[in-house]
């Protein structure tokens, strides 16, 4: 594979070569800025000339993603049709057609003739339109990353300054760039002057990244630390600069991500799996049995060949649920409802089924797994330390002064004079919103070190100034470390100076003692100063150093020296107060959590340990952390070796993070993963469920995913989990609804070709008991309250059976059991069961299909719990299936008894006595299984009485 931000040295397909291209040995950034110019052969001051520049398009192309095409609607529906149960449905309507024609059943007239292959044709399109509906989301990933690039861009050409579209830019090029630009391609710095771009889109990193033209870098440089680069689709938020571009288009850093979109395919949920087999086996079991019956009715010679087709069509109708992929879309997108309730959304239906099989989460831990809100927990003043809690209310207990050996005493902040000076100086914040919130005032906007500083002074009782008049203002830069305040204090300016400790403490010569008072810096304190700066940031926190200088000089240079130290303040990103608990919760339901951040190992271990990520194992036990530089050192076979205790990858780049996936996936688990920024788009979309964040996350990645986090909280994949977990449980219980109901019309069907019968069902009858009187309960088993202890059981094994074969040889109980009620009810009402055009035959018919949809019906309520009697579920607790069941019987005796419906349905009306009878025997199924499940549960409540004696 290319190495990314080298030159394409060989022309693309379709494009004539222009001269040599050499390549550099090394990555963009790990090269001097003036080699690369003079690779290019271009002079920064003047730019390409037009005639290089059209040359070097010739060889590179435009500046643009490539689109692939996407497939004709009628490709698409082709697609669905190649499905093999669509392919044996229209098989069916064809015979369905041929018997029409050929005189099979000759009792209607007109259009009516051909209603049972419109109805299997009708189904066919139904099916085939859902399918389309959920197609392709990868388009919109693609379509999301194009809306990234510019569409002009400012460059240096023949010596001029020119406003050129973005797609005719080619490496070479010199860009000219200020604040609010978008970047149009991956390019090298040249220059400078006070450049900040933000990554977020491309690297997930929230705050602007420092730029400008340094020496080159190590090429193992991470993309995000790449100072002297800037990438195709970031933005300038600060500063100015020129850059020499050095790839276009594809070969950019965001093409390399479109080019893994495009190849990333995403692979089907278990439940896709088993359904795509079943229906194989289906198909051919049906095809078996169809010779069987139409062997056996040609030996016998008592049924015409146009009556056997008749058969067979009715048994290849019966055999296969056509309602299944219907209700199975259905039910997911009731659970997306359900989902969205709890801050999940779901953009891909098939990942509400994939969630209840997660085995691991891959989560990042910026604002997922903490609050992403830089929080003062610790400061000290005068050669003591307090620790910062949260407050109920402002000044309420959040201050403790440790000590050793004891936990921290509460103090007040205004008792203490040199705490009460850092808390004042904390006070002066810079561009802070205030806002109330419950009763309180409290710090919202601004940069996140102003706010926490803020958010201080409110804790202690101190509302936030603000710059009050302010003299002077010189900002933070990654050079200085320090960012200083000049305020009116009184009648003399102070300085108010914070920054990086070492260099605050380099530049100081005193500090505050314990009376607020100043007193000489020595070296014994500097010291104590920088080791506690030091164990600070082993806790994982960030540590600012506050001073001031009174009565500063007029001179601009002087304010930032001879300093006195006011304090030390430490900062985290606190977890998130559910986080813990989510942790927990995934743990006792088999799930792994692992958290992939670019932090440091040290800040990583700290966050992890206070979730308590890794238990049972220690956080510092071998083999939990991997770095990115770790994870680079090992082969394939070394990492997978390393997967069972991983649970934490510190300083890690999107590259790694699909490397663990991988790895994981590989390994045969199920695994969410978790992304914010473009680059982890391509990790979001190979994961079994790819989850995007709702506020910090990119449009790529978020139609790259298949959830979406409204709250970008880890504790939301944690409940979606568990409404995955549920949803699946329904999806069971109507799976074995139908596919038992399917037996009972299957064996029906193949008992009365045996036999020699008529065909007990036309086709249109069994698609109506299919799709309708067994859809409406099949969806509201769909809705099914959660049962209890969900979360207890460990994941299910992916590979699994949706249903076992204990299941199976209950479906083929019950639906004999349905069946032989059926045959009883077609033989007693035809009187002729093997005359096909007998007189009673169509009441007969229409018998056989009233208590083959009452059977089902009944059956509904089985299929509620494969344990618990409905007497313990409590008979109305799923109001649906009771709306579902009336509204159902209502349906069939429409067909029954409305005239005008009879020739579609083949029907005649029952006499009301009879369907009275039919109605009491089809409650056979339901009566039975309950009569079961009072003696399963009456047996084991006496075992565990008697264990408890």
């Amino acid at each position: 594979m290319q190495t990314a931000g080298a030159p394409v040295a060989t022309p693309r397909p379709g494009r004539a070569a222009v001269g040599p291209c050499p390549t550099p040995p090394r990555p963009w950034h790990s090269v001097a800025a003036a080699a690369l110019a003079a690779h290019w052969g271009v002079d920064p001051k003047h730019g390409l000339t037009d005639a290089g520049a059209r040359a070097q398009r010739a060889i590179h192309g435009p500046n643009r993603l490539a689109e692939a095409r996407p497939p004709s609607l009628g490709a698409r529906l082709l697609g669905q049709l190649r499905d093999i149960t669509v392919v044996a449905l229209l098989f069916a309507a064809l015979i369905a057609a041929i018997t029409t024609w050929l005189g099979a059943e000759d009792t209607e007239r007109g259009w009516a003739r051909y209603s049972d292959t419109l109805a299997i044709l009708t189904i066919v399109v139904l099916n085939a339109l859902i399918g389309l509906l959920q197609e392709k989301r990868a388009e919109r990933a693609l379509a999301a990353l194009r809306g990234f690039t510019s569409p002009r861009a400012q460059v240096r050409r023949e010596g001029a300054l020119r406003s050129v579209e973005a797609t005719e830019l080619v490496p070479g090029d010199v860009l000219v760039l200020g604040e609010g630009d978008r970047v149009p391609a991956d390019a090298r710095l040249l220059e400078g002057h006070d450049l900040e771009v933000r990554e977020a889109a491309l690297t997930g990193e929230a705050l602007p990244v420092a730029k400008g033209p340094r020496p080159a870098l190590d090429p193992a440089t991470p993309l995000a630390e790449r100072s002297n680069m800037l990438w195709l689709g970031t933005e300038v938020v600060q500063g100015r600069g020129s850059a020499l571009v050095v790839a276009t288009g594809m070969d950019t850093e965001l093409g390399r991500i479109a080019g893994m979109l495009r190849t990333i395919t995403s692979e089907p949920t278990p439940l896709q799996t088993y359904l795509a087999r079943f229906g194989r086996w289906v198909v051919w079991a049906c095809v078996a049995i169809a010779a069987v019956v139409f062997a056996v009715g040609l030996a016998a010679g008592r049924q015409t060949f146009a009556e056997l087709l008749l058969t067979a069509v009715s048994l290849a109708v019966a055999a296969i649920p056509e309602g299944l992929p219907a209700i199975t879309t259905i039910v997911l997108a009731l659970g997306t409802l359900r989902m969205a309730r709890r801050q999940a959304l779901v953009r891909h239906l098939p990942a509400v089924e994939g969630l209840g099989a997660a085995q691991v989460i891959c989560t990042d831990k910026t604002g997922t797994l903490t609050q992403n809100v830089m929080t003062v927990c610790r400061v000290a003043a005068a050669g003591r330390t307090y620790q910062v809690s949260a407050a109920t209310h402002e000044g309420a207990s959040a201050f403790h002064l440790l000590t050793e050996g004891d936990g921290g005493t509460p103090i007040a902040p205004r008792e203490e004079p040199a705490l009460w000076q850092l808390v004042e100086h904390a006070a002066h914040v810079r561009e802070v919103t205030l806002v109330r919130s419950g009763g309180e005032t409290v710090a919202r906007s601004g940069n996140p070190t102003e706010v926490a500083l803020a958010r201080l002074a409110l804790q202690a009782g101190m509302p936030a100034l603000g710059p009050r008049t302010v003299l002077h203002d010189l900002t933070f830069t990654s050079t200085r470390k320090l960012a200083t305040l000049v305020v009116a204090h009184g009648d003399r300016p102070r300085a108010l100076v914070r920054g990086a400790p070492e260099v605050i403490l380099a530049r100081a010569q005193h500090t505050l003692g314990t009376d607020g008072g100043s007193t000489p810096l020595t070296a014994a304190e500097r010291a104590r100063l920088l080791a506690q700066t030091t164990a600070w940031g082993g806790e994982a926190m960030r540590v600012v150093a506050l001073a001031t200088r009174e009565h500063a000089p007029a001179e601009l240079a002087g304010w930032e020296d001879d300093l006195t130290v006011v304090g030390l303040v430490g900062m985290v990103d606190p977890p998130r107060p559910e986080a813990r608990e989510a942790i927990a919760c995934a743990r006792q339901a088999g799930i792994v959590t692992v958290m992939i951040t670019g932090d440091l190992p040290a800040t990583a271990r700290s966050v992890a340990r206070q979730l308590d990520l890794t238990a049972p194992q220690s956080v510092d036990q071998e083999g939990v952390l991997l770095s990115g530089a770790e994870l680079d050192a090992l082969d394939d076979q070394a990492l997978a070796a390393r997967l069972d205790r991983l649970r934490i990858v510190a300083r890690a780049t999107p590259a790694h993070k699909l490397r663990v996936l991988e790895a994981l996936q590989a390994s045969g688990k199920v695994c969410a993963m978790t992304g914010d920024g473009i680059n982890d788009a391509p990790a979001v979309k190979a994961a079994a469920i790819g989850v995007a964040m709702g506020r910090a996350g990119t449009e790529v990645t978020k139609a790259a995913a298949d959830l979406v986090l409204a709250d970008d909280n880890f504790a939301t994949i944690v409940a979606a989990v568990e409404e995955g977990r549920a949803i699946f449980s329904n999806i069971k219980k109507f799976i074995f609804f139908l596919l038992s109901s399917n037996t009972g019309i299957v064996l029906t069907v193949f008992a009365a070709g045996l036999l020699g019968w008529a065909p007990p069902l036309s086709p249109t009858q069994i698609l109506w008991i299919n799709l309708i009187t067994n859809g409406l309960p099949a969806l509201a088993l769909g809705l099914e309250p959660t049962e209890p202890g969900l979360m207890a059981l460990p994941p299910r094994n992916p590979r699994a059976p949706v249903l076992d074969r204990n299941a199976y040889w209950q479906m083929l109980a019950i639906g004999a059991l349905m069946a032989g009620v059926a045959l009883l009810t077609f033989a007693l009402l035809s009187g002729h069961p093997r005359t096909l055009h007998a007189p009673a035959h169509r009441l007969a018919q229409t018998g056989c299909f009233a208590t083959l949809s009452l059977t089902a019906l009944f059956h509904a309520f089985n299929c509620r719990s494969t344990t618990a009697s409905n007497f313990q579920l409590g008979w109305l607790s799923n109001r649906a299936l009771w709306g579902a069941t009336l509204f159902s019987l209502a349906l069939l005796a429409l067909a029954i008894y409305v005239p005008a419906l009879h020739p579609v349905f083949h029907t005649r009306a029952l006499p009301w006595r009879d369907l009275g009878a039919l109605t009491a025997i089809s409650s056979a199924p339901l009566v039975l299984v309950e009569l079961i499940k009072r003696a399963a549960w009456s047996k084991g409540h006496r075992r565990l009485t008697t264990a408890k004696r």
